[in-house]
């Protein structure tokens, strides 16, 4: 009598490549969520000028506007192995000079502002490379959202549970405690990074090389403008953004006006968003076995515009937090998958110029939102911006279905099927 085995099949195994890609990331991403917390409260040790604090909040935002395309173009024609061990040790002696001024009493605003600049630039190059190599680390479809699932609980546990609590506690003990720690991640991440075996460069061309950055720099956003799904990701992007940071603006209004919740109220209220993102990353793996792409994404953005809607409309604290639990585990699963998908149709030759102009096409949203959820609230009611948010959001999904349904991404993945890139990069 036979039997039929119902044991599910083995999922691939993830290279020592990855697992060393995943160890830095934990060890930056927590150096990171400390650095976030203890930022802020040493620039309100050194001043009370809310605008001069704010600067020190938002200038780490600032390169990726001045740098993003670039960077990369830089990032395709160098190793992208060096150009991540590189930004380490650069971030490692800026810290660590950071944590000197602090423990000599030479720190200031203007030091915390360079500082954070400094940051954000060795940031932008670190993160187009890590992301340009995850297809040659983690090859394969679902082997990719696996590894990407990974690296994105590594950042949101580092980055928003972990971390900011961590910060707090030790500069409560000592001012210059959380930038040594961030300088020692930093330190431990280089040492991962520099120990990746393999080539992670683009072939050499022998063709004679004319071209100027600018040149290379338009050839990835004329690309990636030019695909329709890759073009309608980013574009669906920046108009999430646009609703998601004019909710972030006026959440502590809503926390305090609407919920009646004080200073620790509002904190939890932001840390469900990190368990609900923290929980997303771990099952996106599962859920793109059983959902398609296009499918997913739709879903996605329905459910969490919805859930913005819900977040303006309701007057109880339990149902915002599930609200905000809801928004942050839709953000968690499109982030894995969507960026699974574009590191797999972007050309391995220009991979880096594209992921950047992405990126930064999806950010041109976020500026805008904060001014124009404020004004929204300003001459209407504070649950407009929500509301009004959350339907755009809705009518987004649905207007860029036919761009990005199940078929259009299904036709561009057949077409981006290219001679695989080297596997010596990607051994166990």
């Amino acid at each position: 009598m036979k039997f039929i085995s119902k044991e599910k099949p083995a999922q691939p195994q993830l290279s020592s490549n990855f697992n060393k890609v995943w160890v830095a990331t934990i060890a930056s991403s927590l150096g990171d969520g400390i650095q976030l917390a203890a930022l802020p409260l040493l620039a309100v040790q050194l001043t009370s000028d809310p605008l001069l604090i704010g600067a020190v909040g938002a200038v780490g935002t600032l390169p990726w506007f001045l740098l993003g395309l670039p960077a990369g173009a830089l990032v395709d024609r160098w190793d992208r192995r060096k150009v991540m061990l590189r930004a380490d040790i650069f971030r490692f002696a800026v810290v660590t000079l950071l944590t000197v001024a602090v423990l000599t009493d030479h720190a200031n605003i203007p030091l915390l502002i360079v500082a954070g600049f400094a940051l954000g630039c060795g940031e932008i190059f670190f993160d187009i490379s890590a992301q340009a190599v995850m297809p040659v680390v983690a090859s394969g479809e679902q082997t990719l959202i696996r590894a990407n699932s990974r690296i994105s609980a590594a950042q949101i546990n580092g980055e928003q549970l972990a971390g900011p609590p961590l910060g707090g506690v030790l500069f409560s003990l000592s001012h210059a405690l959380p930038f040594l720690g961030n300088a020692i991640s930093f330190l431990i991440s280089a040492i991962f990074v520099g120990s990746l075996k393999g080539g992670f460069g683009n072939a050499a061309s022998s063709e004679p090389t004319r071209r100027n950055l600018r040149a290379e720099v338009a050839e990835g956003l004329r690309w990636l403008l030019k695909h329709r799904v890759l073009r309608a990701l980013a574009g669906t992007a920046a108009l999430g953004n646009l609703v998601l940071t004019a909710k972030m603006s006026l959440l502590v209004l809503l926390a305090r006006d609407q919920l009646g919740l004080g200073e620790i109220g509002y904190g939890l209220l932001l840390s469900s968003t990190a368990v609900g993102a923290f929980s997303g990353s771990f099952v996106s793996s599962s859920i793109s076995k059983k959902i398609q792409v296009g499918s997913m994404r739709c879903i996605g953005m329905t459910v969490e515009g919805l859930a913005v809607v819900g977040l303006g409309l309701t007057g109880n604290p339990w149902v915002a937090g599930g609200m905000m639990a809801i928004i942050g585990f839709s953000m968690s699963v499109q982030i894995v998958i969507v960026s699974s998908l574009r590191q797999r149709l972007a050309p391995a030759a220009i991979r880096g110029r594209v992921l950047s102009a992405s990126r930064l096409i999806s950010l041109m949203g976020a500026p805008f939102g904060g001014i124009l959820g404020g004004y929204l609230a300003s001459v209407t009611s504070l649950r407009t911006p929500f509301v009004l948010g959350g339907l755009l959001m809705v009518l987004v999904a649905l207007v860029s279905l036919p761009a990005l349904s199940n078929r259009a991404i299904r036709e561009a993945s057949e077409e981006a099927e290219t001679p695989k890139e080297s596997s010596a990069a990607a051994t166990h």
